[in-house]
């Protein structure tokens, strides 16, 4: 077989399969690879239409080389999964330069399946899922094409073959998706990329959290049990506490105690306000979850920390799926502080931001206590000359200083920062607290979707008798910002998403384009719940709600059985397609004349005429002689008739006279 030539159409199918296969790795393999598949395609058609020929052994071994080269330098000489992936992709076009003999072509082909594959371990989405069914046909097409006719125009059939099989399949495949035990994805194995992900990081320094708001990526998705929507200003989701200033950046201090899920804390039974809710969060490479004030962990794998955060046992390297439940009016910690806890949330460098500390501890000396200092503050941001802004000036050393009394203008990290700082410089506890705030809310589907350019930060102080309070700064400046969205905050300014010349929320102005985005949205999200996310608690509740099946291995028999009726299914339909065939009522009563015969020792003889056939059979019954003739005579009056002039009333003269003669038989 190796030495079979794979037919010329084939090529053309190939060619495509391979390009299909290539589809989702657009975003992560390098510029210059894209140019060897080009120029690679270009000489293998050259090749295809006799104006070159194929590369020779040096030819072969400088590519191969070359590519392995490239491949490790341009990703630095670190093995990850881009780097895997492109050469993969480098050796399978490389072998469709090469391929001549119908061995070759198998080979490509699988590789194509397989970097098809691969390419989901980059993109999930419900366009990506399109574009894999397109691959898989382009690729299933291609492999049918090489043992098809090399004479038939373009492989035409192929395709509509190809297009068959995944028809046909498809029942099976739904099948085995909502009924086989659910196991984790491939991409669920926590696969390292060199790609970062595009999210909050765990230092904030001035302008950090101002460069991702420049991002339109989505962070996460929330709706809520029983339509409990918040308002808008309430939506502060918590991601990190920054608690350690090292003079020029904020970060998480030492870890802290984590209660696990199903024993953590839970709101009780009489709290008023307690909100539910779901989260779809996108990949981060972190441990840490979204959610909002007084969290609760609910699901396996999830905890809460003893600062009011929900975390994760394993870095989040996949899309995952919570829910959790929040008590935002609780009062965290309103009993104290120990000391260690204490010279946690007060501690600040010896030196540095000299003007800040004095001008914090002689406002501090003015008034009665800690509260009235930190509304000072506020206040102060709300009615002078400060400015919100996405583009503030570069800070050098002592930079709290020269943003409260030089430059004056900041993101919400310049407040957040500036208040902490203030607060703990008079001995107040304070720590700025990082993650997103608000979002935009879907109203037809009832979802709330967050995105990058929501980031936030905001303080959280420890006052004697409340516990720890939400103070935000950036409210004092920027209403808009937390009423509205940064959009409306920086609209005269003109800096929302200005690095992302086609960004369609920088175009909600234009009514149709917005209800496009919103419809695509939607989608994505129904993608992302019932299909992403179908995991094995959501196989358990369909079981349970569809057939009110709770056992596990209830279920289990429920597949067994399943899988069997599809079977026998598609045995059914093979059957049916493959059964014996009658070409007309006549031969059908002819092949049942001669079933009855043999019963009684007439046995049809290989090659063996209609009128020999009857000869033997009138010999067989004497009696039944006259009747033979005369059916003899019929049979071969239209054996031998012009075809116009056999009529279908004629057939059925002749199937009665057949099954006559068969009833006659004894």
């Amino acid at each position: 077989m190796s030495a079979v030539q794979i037919p010329r159409v084939a090529l053309i199918w190939m060619l495509l399969a391979v390009a299909g296969s290539l589809v989702l790795h657009s975003h992560h393999l390098p510029v210059w690879m894209w140019l060897v598949v080009a120029v690679i395609f270009g000489w293998r058609w050259l090749v295809y239409q006799g104006r070159l020929s194929y590369p020779g052994k040096i030819a072969k071994a400088v590519l191969v080389l070359g590519a392995t080269a490239a491949v490790v330098l341009s990703f630095n000489k670190q093995f990850s999964l881009e780097s895997a992936s492109a050469f993969l992709v480098a050796a399978c076009i490389l072998k469709l330069l090469e391929m001549k003999a119908l061995r070759d072509g198998h080979i490509v082909v699988f590789l194509s399946y397989f970097l098809l594959a691969v390419g989901f371990l980059f993109d999930q989405s419900i366009l990506a899922g399109v574009a894999g069914v397109l691959g898989v046909w382009l690729i299933t097409t291609a492999l049918i094409a090489l043992h098809q006719n090399r004479r038939r125009q373009f492989g035409w059939q192929s395709a509509r073959l190809s297009g068959g099989i995944l028809l046909t399949s498809l029942p099976f495949m739904l099948v085995i998706y909502l009924i086989f035990p659910r196991l984790g994805p491939l991409w669920s194995v926590g696969l390292q990329s060199s790609s970062a992900k595009t999210g909050l990081s765990e230092r904030m320094s001035p302008g950090d959290i101002a460069n991702l708001s420049q991002s339109d990526e989505l962070a996460f998705r929330v709706s809520f049990a029983d339509d409990q929507v918040p308002q808008r200003s309430e939506l502060y989701w918590r991601a990190l506490i920054l608690d350690n200033y090292d003079g020029r950046s904020w970060q998480p201090g030492a870890d802290v105690g984590v209660q696990w899920a199903p024993s953590s804390w839970q709101p009780p039974e009489s709290a008023e306000g307690v909100l539910e809710y779901e989260i779809i969060q996108e990949a981060t490479d972190q441990k840490w979850l979204f959610a909002l004030r007084g969290v609760a962990a609910l699901e396996s794998g999830t905890g809460m920390t003893i600062d009011d955060r929900l975390i994760h046992r394993r870095d989040v390297h996949q899309r995952i799926r919570y829910r959790a439940k929040s008590w935002p009016t609780v009062t965290l910690d309103e009993n104290g502080l120990s000391k260690l806890e204490r010279w946690r949330y007060t501690q600040l460098p010896k030196t540095g931001n000299e003007r800040t500390r004095q001008w914090a501890q002689q406002l501090r000396a003015t008034l009665p206590d800690d509260e009235q200092f930190v509304q000072t503050i506020w206040r102060q941001f709300r009615e002078q000359e400060y400015y919100y802004t996405l583009k503030p000036p570069v800070l050098a050393d002592n930079d709290i200083d020269a943003f409260l009394f030089d430059t004056r203008r900041g993101f919400c990290a310049h407040y957040s920062g500036a208040l902490t700082f203030a607060a703990r410089a008079v001995g107040i506890p304070a720590r700025v607290v990082a993650g997103y705030q608000g979002g935009e809310w879907n109203a037809e589907e009832k979802y709330l979707s967050v995105r990058q350019y929501d980031a936030h930060a905001w303080v959280e102080v420890w006052l004697q008798g409340k516990g720890w309070v939400r103070v935000d700064p950036t409210a004092a400046v920027s209403p808009a910002r937390i009423e509205l969205g940064l959009e409306q905050a920086v609209q005269e300014e003109g800096t929302f998403l200005e690095e992302q010349l086609f960004s369609a929320h920088k175009l909600k102005s234009l009514n149709w384009l917005n209800q496009l985005r919103l419809q695509m949205d939607s989608i994505n999200y129904y993608w992302q719940s019932w299909v992403l996310s179908y995991d094995n608690q959501r196989q358990k509740q369909l079981f349970q709600n569809w057939l009110g099946v709770q056992s596990y291995e209830k279920i289990l028999y429920g597949f067994g059985l399943a899988f069997s009726g599809f079977f026998l299914l598609a045995a059914a339909f093979v059957w049916w397609n493959q059964r014996p065939k009658y070409r007309s009522a006549e031969l059908k009563a002819w092949h049942l004349l001669q079933q009855k015969a043999e019963v009684l020792g007439i046995e049809a003889q290989t090659g063996e005429t209609p009128s020999q056939y009857l000869a033997r059979l009138g010999k067989a019954f004497p009696k039944l002689a006259g009747s033979v003739r005369s059916l003899d005579v019929m049979m071969m009056q239209a054996l031998y008739a012009e075809p116009e002039r056999y009529t279908a009333q004629q057939q059925k003269v002749i199937a009665r006279a057949i099954n006559r003669l068969r009833r006659q038989l004894r």
